[in-house]
């Protein structure tokens, strides 16, 4: 990655134990271009990581390298990207499927596209639980009200059977992050996940996430 490009700002490093996600000497080239070169970064266990940079600089190619969300071809990733010891750029599709969801769960910049406009709230919040966790129907609509409580959706029970365009942007975006804690992951990755989203509920968006990872861990 160029010297503009995005830089990983953190807590002072943790021990090898305590170290949750290292990233070390990750590229990305599609065709011809080197889009990320050389990156390196770790995040602590229970900790919080920001990748900042300007606009086109890798950020997101950058995370989605790293939680294996590139898919090859046309991408040709290097590098190891190690999720407690096991490196996720080398793992095979099946097994990454199983990694997704359930130990990485991803919130990303705009629930409009990220959501499924044909499936309602409940049926978006149930489907991993029950695949992952192998939960029952009911297990994982108790499980789906207690998570729209926790990023603090008013009425639960009535939200369930609404689909997304029911929903106010900062509603939606709420419903992202309750499909991406469902099966409780060790890692949560958010990839601007208020840039759709007015000022107060931007500030209201990030303020339970940081309460959620506190609680969480």
């Amino acid at each position: 990655m160029h010297t503009d490009g995005p830089r990983g700002t953190t807590a002072p490093a943790a021990a090898d134990r305590d170290v949750l996600l290292d990233v070390q000497d990750l590229a990305v080239r599609i065709g011809p271009a080197e889009i990320v070169n050389g990156v390196s970064f770790s995040v602590p266990r229970g900790g919080t990581l920001g990748i900042v940079g300007e606009s086109g600089s890798g950020k997101s190619m950058t995370v989605l390298a790293a939680t294996g969300l590139i898919g090859s071809p046309p991408a040709r990733v290097s590098g190891r990207s190690l999720l407690d010891g096991q490196d996720i750029v080398r793992m095979d599709p099946r097994r990454l499927r199983g990694v997704h969801g359930r130990r990485i769960g991803f919130v990303f910049q705009d629930p409009s596209t990220s959501l499924n406009p044909v499936l309602t709230v409940e049926q978006q919040l149930t489907e991993a639980p029950r695949f992952h966790l192998g939960l029952t129907r009911r297990e994982a609509r108790l499980r789906a009200l207690e998570l729209l409580e926790a990023v603090g959706i008013p009425d639960p029970p009535s939200r369930l059977c609404a689909y997304p365009h029911q929903l106010s942007g900062g509603m939606k975006q709420r419903v992202m992050i309750a499909v991406a804690l469902a099966c409780g992951p060790d890692l949560l990755v958010a990839d601007e996940p208020t840039t759709a989203l007015d000022v107060t509920t931007q500030a209201q968006i990030l303020e339970r996430v940081k309460e959620l990872q506190e609680s969480r861990g």
